[in-house]
C-alpha cells in the first residue's frame, strides 16, 4: 500500500479526533478563535521571549495581537485539515495559556509521530511539561494510533532529555555537533517509543 493510500486510511480512523483532552492540572486542546491574546502574553511576560527563541518560532515572530491571532489560526487549520495537531496548554488554576504541544506525522505508513512541547518559563520545574507530554503521549497512542513516537532534543537542553528519560523513552541515537546556531555547535539526540513499550508501562 502506498504512502498516500495509508495516511487516507488512517484519517478515516482518526477523523472524529478529539480536539480537547484534560491532565491533572491541565487542559491540552486546538486552538480557536480569539486564543491569540493568550499566546502574546506568554511571549510577553517571564522574558519567555529569550528563554524560547533557540527552538520557538513564535518567540521572535509574534510581536502583537494581530501575529498572535494569525499564528493560532494556522495552527487550527492545520489540526483541522490532519496535517499537523498543535494543541495550546492551559493551567487549570488560573485558566492560563502557558504553553504548546506540538504533534507532527513523521511517517504515516508506520504510522509515527513526532512529539515536542514549550512551557513558560514561569510554569517550569513543576512537573507540567512532563504532565502535558504524558497526557500528549497517551492521546498520540489511542487516538492517533501511532505505532511509533519520536522526541529529537538538543543535546545542551537537559531539561529536555531528561524528561524524555524519565518518560521512558529510548534513546536511540545521538547526532554530534551536527547544528550551528550564532556561532555554537550543538548535536541532537533522538529518542523514541513504541506503543507496545508504551503498553507495558500502563
Amino acid at each position: 500500500m502506498s504512502s498516500s493510500k495509508e495516511k487516507k486510511e488512517l484519517l478515516r480512523q482518526i477523523l472524529d479526533l478529539p480536539t480537547q483532552i484534560e491532565a491533572e492540572r491541565l487542559i491540552i486542546r486546538k486552538f480557536k478563535k480569539g486564543d491569540g491574546e493568550g499566546l502574546l502574553n506568554l511571549m510577553n511576560r517571564n522574558d519567555n521571549r529569550e528563554f524560547l527563541k533557540e527552538a520557538v518560532d513564535e518567540a521572535t515572530e509574534v510581536h502583537s495581537i494581530e501575529d498572535a491571532e494569525i499564528r493560532i489560526r494556522s495552527l487550527a487549520a492545520d489540526f483541522t485539515a490532519r496535517n499537523r495537531f498543535v494543541m495550546g496548554i492551559w493551567f487549570k488554576e488560573t485558566n492560563t495559556f502557558i504553553g504548546n504541544i506540538w504533534i507532527e506525522p513523521k511517517n504515516w505508513k508506520v504510522p509515527s509521530f513526532e512529539v515536542g512541547y514549550y512551557l513558560d518559563q514561569g510554569y517550569t520545574n513543576q512537573g507540567l511539561a512532563t504532565e502535558a507530554v504524558k497526557r500528549s503521549i497517551k492521546y498520540i497512542f489511542n487516538e492517533l494510533k501511532a505505532h511509533k513516537i519520536i522526541l529529537i532534543t538538543r543535546d545542551s537542553n537537559e531539561r529536555s532529555y531528561k524528561l524524555a528519560e524519565r518518560l521512558n523513552f529510548v534513546k536511540e541515537g545521538h547526532f554530534r555537533e551536527s547544528n550551528r546556531e550564532d556561532n555554537k555547535r550543538f548535536g541532537l539526540f533522538f529518542y523514541g517509543m513504541l506503543k507496545s513499550e508504551y503498553e507495558e508501562q500502563e
